[in-house]
């Protein structure tokens, strides 16, 4: 490349002086060794800011800390009647408490549920499809097997409640918390999640595949096995919770909190072999 470039100028040069272009040789000449030459010499000065930028340590991702507004829950009345009952006439169930009760093979969509409290109550065969609960309280509930898919959940408890195989998939929680539930097989998969906690729930084989997490705590959970695949998890503390056989990809994995037990348990995903 180097000869052909020079052997062009220097034609082009003799080419002028045969044609008696002396001035414009002269000029020629001088502006293509001075163009050159600064040329070489930015592009020289631009390569070194490059990398001094690229080797430049970043900042460490700090998430957002997890600030849950807890569900208002006032002046609510005794219901008379099954949740499914009130479906039949009602869009919005609202103002209401349910105690000890079995609500039975509900299936229905774009339902709206307000000010409630579910205290023991036992869900068989339910599908809520695109429901919306807001300021909703679950304790003690076995929400097993149902699903509340493209549902959105908007200041929801569930306490000490079974949620196994619980489907919700692409449903967004805002302002939610899960505390000492048994979620195993829970189905949270390409959700939108925000400023929701999970604390002592037990969430082995859980699907939180494609998710979008955003200022989530995860305290001393069961997360052996648990799918995280596509699920970004920087800034995310998971130091304190058990993590065996997690499923996630190794970009995904990048800026995660881990113990120092945790981190050698990933080692795995680079494909590193450890040697004592």
């Amino acid at each position: 490349g180097g000869f052909t470039t020079f052997s062009t100028f220097s034609n082009d040069g003799l080419m002028l002086i045969k044609q008696g272009f002396y001035g414009l040789f002269a000029l020629y000449t001088l502006l293509s060794i001075l163009l050159g030459f600064f040329a070489v010499l930015g592009g020289s000065i631009l390569g070194k800011t490059f990398k001094m930028a690229a080797m430049k340590p970043s900042k460490p991702f700090s998430m957002p800390p997890v600030r849950i507004v807890s569900p208002t829950l006032e002046g609510q009345a005794e219901s008379s009647k099954s949740l499914k009952e009130w479906f039949v006439t009602e869009e919005t169930v609202r103002g209401l408490r349910f105690n000890k009760q079995t609500e039975e093979s509900i299936d229905c969509s774009y339902k709206s549920i307000t000010n409630c409290t579910f205290s023991h109550v036992q869900f068989n065969n339910c599908k809520l499809k695109a429901t919306h609960f807001t300021d909703v309280r679950f304790e003690h509930c076995d929400l097993s097997n149902i699903s509340f898919a493209e549902s959105s959940l908007f200041r929801v408890e569930f306490i000490s409640c079974k949620l196994v195989g619980t489907n919700l998939p692409e449903t967004i929680l805002n302002h939610c918390r899960m505390r000492d539930c048994n979620a195993r097989y829970l189905n949270l998969s390409m959700s939108k999640i925000n400023q929701t906690e999970f604390a002592t729930c037990d969430l082995r084989n859980s699907d939180l595949n494609d998710c979008k997490l955003t200022s989530v705590a995860f305290t001393d959970c069961e997360l052996v096995e648990a799918e995280f695949s596509h699920t970004p998890l920087r800034g995310i503390n998971l130091s304190d919770s058990h993590i065996e056989g997690i499923h996630v990809n190794l970009p995904d994995i990048r800026g995660t909190i881990v113990s120092t037990h945790q981190a050698m348990d990933l080692t795995s995903l680079l494909g590193l072999v450890i040697k004592d």
